[in-house]
């Protein structure tokens, strides 16, 4: 009687052997639909050098100065060696005709960029100066707009969890704001630490990550306009937080990604705010078509 049980014992093991080989070819057929990387991706995240704020008592952090202008210069030299061929900015699509413009007055030396009120933010600085040295023929805004704080999330059970990096991310880009200031580091100093990994690792978690765990709560501040398309359930407070900035990272991704395939760009320069670098590495990161090029293997 034993002998039935031995052979459907010997039949169950090879029926399931045949279901396991049978998915093999299944995940070598997914593996080698994969798309391979074929575009590169610097993200040069940045402060806002163009505020007035930031450089108004700092005459050292004002990127017009003499100093501040022959590093700037370096780093373009630096950042063309990653021969970029197309540099996107700050600017939203629906912006590009006076981008357009704007940039068209600045290539053919009819403006200074001296005379913006905003002439010293990252986007002219690096953005325009580089476009302009390399020759092209524009550059291309993919911003999405929101006008949303980041300090809206001020309430709700587990708010420590949510606060304590704040803390860390405060006390350290403080640190480096104030060397920067007092000219005690570099503008290349400055610009690898916003870039550097730990950076924007603690960048993302704080914004993206330990909000989760903050519930029952109420925003803050926000403006009316944005609370009516805003539905929020008090509940999910903190995970209805990153929903609304995690919304504007996307819609940036969006708007690099279908610039990218419109034009065919294979080296893509997109300079944005620090907080922007910090998502956009992980989307381009989840995204086989794109490789991300740390911004350390060009501002040595």
């Amino acid at each position: 009687m034993k002998l039935p049980f031995l052979t459907l014992g010997l039949l169950a093991a090879c029926l399931s052997s045949g279901f396991g080989q049978g998915t093999k070819d299944l995940i070598k057929g997914i593996e080698a639909e994969k798309p391979t990387p074929q575009v590169e991706v610097l993200l040069l995240g940045s402060t806002h050098f163009g505020q007035s704020g930031f450089y108004k008592d700092a005459p050292k952090a004002d990127l017009f100065s003499a100093p501040r202008q022959q590093e700037i210069a370096e780093i373009n030299r630096l950042l063309a060696r990653f021969r970029p061929d197309m540099i996107m900015i700050e600017d939203t699509p629906q912006e590009q005709p006076t981008t357009d413009s704007l940039y068209t007055l600045y290539r053919t030396d009819k403006l200074q960029l001296e005379s913006l009120p905003y002439g010293r933010a990252e986007q002219f600085q690096f953005g325009y100066r580089l476009a302009k040295q390399l020759g092209h023929p524009r550059v291309y805004g993919v911003d999405a707009y929101e006008s949303i704080s980041n300090r809206i999330l001020q309430n709700g059970t587990n708010l420590e969890s949510f606060t304590k990096d704040w803390g860390v991310l405060n006390k350290y880009a403080g640190q480096a704001d104030m060397r920067f200031k007092q000219g005690e580091i570099t503008l290349k100093d400055y610009l690898n630490f916003m870039n550097a990994p730990a950076t924007l690792d603690l960048v993302y978690r704080t914004l993206l990550v330990n909000a989760a765990r903050v519930k029952q709560g109420t925003f803050v501040g926000l403006k009316p306009e944005d609370a009516a398309k805003n539905v929020t359930d008090p509940y999910y407070i903190g995970a209805e937080y990153m929903t609304l900035f995690y919304e504007r990272e996307a819609k940036i991704y969006s708007n690099i990604v279908t610039a990218q395939q419109a034009n065919k760009g294979k080296h893509l320069l997109v300079i944005m705010g620090s907080r922007h670098a910090a998502t956009l590495s992980r989307l381009f990161a989840n995204d086989p078509e794109y490789t991300v090029v740390p911004v350390s293997k060009y501002l040595k």
